[in-house]
């Protein structure tokens, strides 16, 4: 066998057992998955893998997805990729106890209307069409839940989204929530007065109530606590060993509580009303403070309260009463990032922070920059709003309202619990997570609900919206704690960034100008319609459907010359993708196989040598 046919040989065995390989990878392995991104971005985590673990009954997951109509919409495409890859690792993890349908649905067909009447929301494309791009997910009793479309600024929570479906659709009961709190706010008890919060609570879950005297804590998953009474040190104990145990708990502690002192049907404040409420003991072992002499103002956020001046009725906004919005709340919680309105404070408390061991720290809310503080004092004498503005000083950085701590918790009682107990824990057992608010007049009616002559009671802040949000995820499967703070497979592409912004601003001209054009025709054709000549002569029957026509086609040239933008736009990036594809799929193996063949023809010249 002469060299050159040598050569031949050994090239086509090399290219026959590269494609030999890559055919038998894709039918043997086609499940296994190699993820060697920094932040494994592509693994199911370990809380998903605990949820698919707990599934006993098949769960249905229907993906519907228009995949042909997306094809045109390169990010829709990859971000659609991206969901279709994950959703089959998860099938994978199951073994069998996710049921995987994907579905394409035509235009007015019955995949359509039943994507439509299960919930989902299409976007709407070019031309009239829409794109279906949502999940329906059914156990085994047709409980259902439905992600309505996979919005691309969620990328970051699309594995929340995920598992938090399948947990729901596992959990047998409700979550149960204990209520802790000296406010009269229980229902079918002496002197309660209405609350919106607990019926909304209520109807959520399965709330049980915790007496202030109680002894033992109820079994419950998760601890709501507002302005809690005096408590005694095995109570605090009791509320200790429940964050250790994992239990997850959200304190609502208050400087100046004003709900507490709100007047009852006879006019009178609730008797044994406190002014304020701390956990000192627990929060000190968690590095946290809520000092019971200062609350938080903050002049650019006021509510408008109405007052009287000089005999006349005037409105001014209040600091000590204030509304926070999007800027200052966290936009990496789950719990604050979704809120839509502001949510209202009175006279709230702040919190001051210091390091502990294990502890993470998430500041939830805090005033604006503007944020100042006032002596509870002070506060506590209703002062005008003129009179909290004289010797008004912002506080240097803004006031905390509200934090999550997670982590591994200390106890406050170290090794010395002040009752016998064999099962004392000193450290957490497992990662807790605990919310705190230094508020808690924000749970009160009047804080968020208005009434109106003609509309009747409504809501007017998203108060509601935060505590059910909170206690959502405090209810949910532990597993999903983990999955809040996931990274974006986001990662940046310049070249294709500027190829698209310079696409889309040459659409957005050309559909400016198509949109000005559009208006200028439908003007002239209701003047020609009507009859109305302006200053021209009128025109006949025949030159007025000349006209007619010919607008129609210039109409038809605009939409042509859109249509070749968006089609180049999309031919340009498909090349870009396939480059890509090429230098990082295809070159690493050629250069490969090259180096093999140049080290054995080196190793046969060498040997013959």
């Amino acid at each position: 066998m002469t060299r050159t046919t040598h050569l031949i040989v050994l090239l086509a065995a090399l290219v026959a057992g590269l494609v030999g390989l890559n055919l038998l990878a894709a039918n043997l392995l086609s499940g296994a998955r190699l993820d060697t991104t920094q932040s494994g971005l592509y693994r199911l985590s370990d809380g998903t893998q605990l949820v698919i673990e707990d599934i006993e009954e098949p769960v249905r997951w229907t993906f519907y997805y228009s995949r042909r109509t997306a094809a045109d919409y390169p990010a829709v495409r990859a971000y659609g990729a991206r969901v279709r890859g994950l959703l089959q690792s998860y099938t994978d993890a199951a073994n069998g106890r996710i049921i995987l349908t994907e579905i394409d649905p035509e235009p007015f067909s019955e995949d359509e209307e039943a994507a439509l009447a299960a919930g989902l929301t299409p976007t709407p494309a070019g031309e009239g069409d829409r794109i279906f791009f949502g999940l329906v997910a059914e156990n085994a009793v047709d409980d259902r839940q439905v992600l309505a479309s996979f919005a691309s600024d969620r990328e970051a929570l699309l594995e929340y989204d995920l598992t938090r479906s399948l947990a729901d659709l596992s959990r047998d009961n409700r979550g149960r929530l204990g209520i802790l709190t000296s406010l009269p706010i229980q229902p079918n008890t002496l002197g309660a007065r209405p609350s919106h919060i607990v019926e909304e609570l209520s109807s959520a879950y399965q709330v049980q109530w915790v007496a202030a005297g109680f002894r033992e804590l109820p079994d419950v998953d998760a601890l709501l606590v507002i302005h809690p009474p005096r408590m005694s040190d095995d109570q605090i104990y009791q509320l200790d060993q429940f964050a250790l145990s994992g239990g997850r708990m959200i304190l609502a502690l208050d400087p100046l509580a004003l709900a507490a002192f709100r007047p009852g049907s006879d006019g009178l404040p609730p008797p044994g009303a406190r002014r304020s409420s701390t956990l000192d003991t627990l929060l000190d072992a968690w590095g946290v403070e809520v000092s019971p002499d200062e609350v938080a103002m903050d002049r650019a956020l006021g509510l408008p309260v109405q007052i009287t001046e000089d005999g006349r009725n005037q409105v001014r906004n209040y600091p000590l009463w204030f509304a926070i919005g999007s800027s200052e709340f966290s936009q990496d919680d789950l719990a604050t990032s979704a809120l839509q309105r502001s949510v209202n404070f009175g006279s709230p408390g702040h919190i001051q922070l210091r390091p502990v061991d294990g502890l993470g720290v998430r500041i939830l809310a805090r005033t604006s920059a503007d944020g100042a503080l006032m002596e509870a004092g002070v506060a506590a004498t209703n002062p005008s709003p003129a009179a909290t503005l004289e010797d008004y000083e912002p506080a240097g950085s803004p006031p905390v309202l509200a934090i999550r701590l997670s982590g591994i918790f200390p106890s406050a009682f170290g090794d010395t619990p002040p009752r016998a107990n064999a099962a004392h824990l000193s450290t957490s057992r497992r990662m807790g997570d605990v919310v705190i608010v230094a508020d808690a007049d924000w749970l009160d009616d009047p804080y968020f609900l208005r009434q109106d002559a003609s509309f009747g009671l409504s809501v007017v802040a998203d108060n509601p919206a935060l505590l059910l949000n909170l206690v959502d995820l405090a209810l949910g499967d532990p597993a999903l704690l983990e999955l809040r703070s996931l990274p974006s497979s986001s990662r940046p592409m310049s070249r294709v960034g500027a190829l698209r912004a310079g696409a889309e601003a040459a659409y957005a001209d050309e559909q400016a100008a198509l949109e000005t054009r559009a208006a200028e025709i439908q003007a002239e054709l209701d003047r020609l319609l009507t009859g109305w000549p302006g200053e021209e002569a009128p025109l006949t029957r025949d030159a007025l459907q000349a006209r007619i026509t010919s607008l129609e086609a210039e109409m038809a040239a605009a939409r042509d010359g859109l249509r070749d933008i968006e089609r180049n736009f999309r031919s340009t990036i498909d090349g870009l993708e396939r480059a890509l594809r090429f230098w990082t799929m295809w070159l690493p193996p050629i250069l490969i196989l090259l180096t093999g063949v140049s080290v054995g023809v080196w190793r046969q010249r060498e040997t013959l040598s």
